[in-house]
């Protein structure tokens, strides 16, 4: 997997970014991507050392709900508006009304802003189903992971 890097301090803006990504090195413990990962930013300088994202990043993930364990996908249809800034200013800044990317500005990895975008953004609960609809299968697994059950009986 091949990043891209762009030079920010050195670019004519906008960079208007058109991306199709089939896989990304910092989400594949997230799931399995089932098509391409839509990225549609455009970058803009602000001031020398404040530039702007603004954009959509598209991408449908498969992965197991941790109810039922049944294959569901999410999707995730993100508008991005970020603030990009060099590593420079990580210790500096105090919170700003945007969201702040820090990265190096002279070798700016788009990858890594996108790959940050979905993790952000990604459900840290994934449920397809409601306790009642579990099958009969998972509720004996249930059942079996109950180590005091049998004290308690044995107590009654």
């Amino acid at each position: 997997m091949k990043s891209h890097f762009l030079n920010l301090k050195e670019e004519n803006f906008p960079i208007r970014i058109k991306k199709r990504l089939k896989n990304l090195r910092n989400i594949r413990q997230l799931g399995k991507i089932k098509e391409y990962i839509e990225a549609n930013l455009e970058i803009e300088k602000l001031s020398k050392e404040i530039f702007s994202t603004k954009g959509s990043v598209s991408v449908s993930i498969e992965t197991e709900c941790q109810r039922c364990f049944k294959k569901t996908d999410i999707n995730l249809n993100l508008e991005i508006k970020v603030s990009i800034k060099d590593n420079n200013y990580i210790d500096l800044d105090e919170k700003e009304p945007l969201e702040i990317h820090y990265q190096d500005l002279s070798k700016f990895d788009i990858d890594s802003l996108i790959s940050e975008e979905i993790n952000l953004n990604y459900p840290s609960v994934v449920i397809c189903c409601d306790i009642d609809n579990i099958e009969l299968e998972s509720n004996e697994i249930i059942k079996k992971t109950q180590p005091f059950k049998k004290i308690r009986d044995l107590i009654k």
